[in-house]
């Protein structure tokens, strides 16, 4: 069987993005966890001053999804009322509560004399993530990239582009 599946060539405006967000991770993870609980409590303050621009935009998403036609199990992860809002604003707010993800020792063995193993966990760099008509997975993601010391490139469903412009902004 012929694969006839071709990858596109980046274009320039997001290798420039890329480099922009890897530049950024590598500063974030050099941050302490005190300044990643502050930049995830400013995070869910601005999402909640924002609340209604943010709903009034997801409403106007899911009225042109249901226009296009979209299936209604896609509608249903669409919607992202104040009450899913308020909870996943919430979830930031748990989530700078974890404890410090950086750093922790979860082996250490000497295998000889002066020879030391050590497992330290350490953030990966830049996540890349897509998902579908999910406005609320760019909070819960953005918000464990932000507490784990990672960047983050984040592509939503186009169903989405509204509310995630807002959430983002």
């Amino acid at each position: 069987m012929e694969n006839n599946l071709t990858i596109p060539e980046p274009t320039n405006e997001m290798v420039l993005r890329v480099s922009q967000v890897r530049r950024s991770a590598k500063k974030l993870a050099l941050t302490t966890d005190e300044e990643r609980r502050k930049a995830l409590f400013s995070m869910a303050d601005a999402l909640t001053s924002k609340s209604k621009e943010i709903v009034e935009a997801n409403i106007a998403d899911v009225e042109k999804a249901k226009a296009d036609g979209l299936k209604e199990a896609l509608l249903s992860r669409l919607k992202l009322n104040e009450s899913k809002l308020k909870g996943a604003i919430e979830g930031v707010r748990q989530v700078s509560q974890l404890p410090d993800p950086i750093g922790l020792s979860q082996l250490k063995r000497e295998l000889d004399s002066g020879l030391n193993l050590q497992r330290l966990t350490v953030p990966l760099g830049v996540l890349g993530v897509i998902f579908e008509a999910r406005p609320d997975a760019v909070i819960q993601i953005a918000s464990l990239a932000i507490r784990s010391g990672n960047g983050a490139l984040l592509k939503g469903g186009s169903e989405a582009t509204l509310s995630n412009k807002k959430i983002i902004t």
